[in-house]
């Protein structure tokens, strides 16, 4: 998450942001603990654009890659 400064991204829930534990909807849809505390959510408004959804996408995926490597 840090390599996406100023993007609305976060691990978890907002309503259970201030606990360490999994979104109860990731696992009322059937998601396993492990993968739903693995989640991130990004926030998007009325105003947030495709070309901006895409840039994230683009950070995101460097972002993962440069994970995936080290």
């Amino acid at each position: 998450m840090l390599a996406l400064r100023n993007v609305a991204v976060s691990s978890g829930s907002a309503c259970t942001s201030a606990l360490v534990e999994p979104s109860y909807v990731l696992r009322a849809i059937g998601l396993e603990i492990e993968d739903a505390l693995a989640s991130i959510r990004f926030g998007l408004g009325r105003m947030t654009t495709a070309e901006e959804v895409e840039e994230v996408v683009r950070r995101m995926t460097a972002a993962v890659k440069a994970l995936r490597s080290q």
